[in-house]
């Protein structure tokens, strides 16, 4: 059991609670559809599935144990495990990712064809490449008929949406990005200001994509910072300096 147990832990990403949660879960709801009526069921050593429905009879409460075999086959049962298993995977994945967003990311050009959205290769958590994708109206109207979004380039995002979704029956982690995001532009200035970006408070006031980012912040940033910025983005960046952020 315990050998079934860490190789279903291993290729879903699962704890072992999590996983036999799941177990129960899962055939709980499908032999609650089949007899129409709540069934409950437990693991029990050896991997046997303790199988209670509840009902009444008489008008009293009446609880009845019976083999899954009898109403399952093992194929049926296998593959039904596997997908709601894949469900959880991706449904924990994206609970991970969801932490991050509204953050810097980059991420390199996997497919740009004029008038579809961009598809990304990038990173989220380290050592867990995703593919993303950052829809065309959520690129400035300047970069879009560009030559910056080439299969290869390397651009920086920001981290719009991550959530749990069924495509053809099969879950998948969608992951949406964008460059047209105020915060783009702040998290762009903290990057390129590494280990001093604790010294500055600032924030993103408005953004006019491909024309200008307002920019207020109680410390004059450096001159190289705001270039590199102002190249990522190809806009320009006005600091304003003030007393205090609002």
């Amino acid at each position: 059991m315990e050998s079934a147990i860490f190789a279903l832990t291993s290729r879903y990403g699962l704890s072992r609670a999590e996983l036999i949660a799941e177990i129960e879960s899962a055939f709980g709801l499908l032999l609650s559809r089949l007899r129409q009526q709540e069934v409950m069921v437990h693991l029990q050593d050896g991997m046997r599935l303790e199988v209670i429905a509840y009902g009444k009879r008489n008008g009293l409460p009446v609880q009845q144990v019976f083999e899954l075999p009898a109403l399952l086959s093992q194929k049926d049962c296998s593959a039904f495990l596997e997908k709601r298993l894949a469900l959880a995977a991706v449904v924990k994945q994206t609970r991970l990712y969801k932490t991050c967003t509204r953050s810097l990311i980059w991420g390199s050009v996997l497919r740009s064809t004029p008038g579809c959205d961009l598809l990304i290769e990038t990173e989220i958590h380290s050592g867990e490449p995703v593919i993303a994708v950052c829809p065309l109206n959520r690129i400035g109207v300047h970069e879009r008929m560009s030559a910056r979004f080439q299969n290869g380039q390397r651009r920086t995002f920001h981290l719009r949406l991550v959530d749990p979704v069924l495509v053809n029956g099969t879950a998948r982690t969608k992951v949406v990005l964008d460059r047209v995001s105020k915060t783009l532009t702040e998290n762009l200035l903290r990057h390129y200001l590494g280990g001093a970006a604790s010294c500055y408070q600032l924030r993103c006031l408005k953004r006019y994509v491909g024309h200008k980012s307002i920019v207020l912040s109680t410390r004059r940033l450096p001159r190289e910072v705001i270039k590199a910025v102002d190249r990522e983005l190809q806009e320009r960046v006005e600091v304003r300096i003030v007393t205090a952020l609002p």
